[in-house]
């Protein structure tokens, strides 16, 4: 193996993520098996619970018209 060559470290692990409690963007999980950690995010962007979904504005709209 040259040092050009990477070497790509394959786990068997079927993780058991225990994942931080939401603070700012991401949280730090560590695997309960293996130890691994990993960086997760605490919200997708474009999912419907951190935005205001279309259907909710327009009943209010229609509500205020009223």
């Amino acid at each position: 193996m040259t040092e050009e060559a990477v070497e790509e470290v394959v786990s068997d692990c079927m993780h058991h993520w225990v994942i931080d409690q939401p603070n700012g963007p991401t949280s730090e999980g560590t695997c309960k098996i293996c130890g691994m950690t990993q960086e997760f995010k605490n919200s997708i962007q474009g999912s419907g619970w951190d935005r205001d979904g279309g259907q909710g504005r327009r009943a209010r709209q229609q509500k205020k018209a009223t």
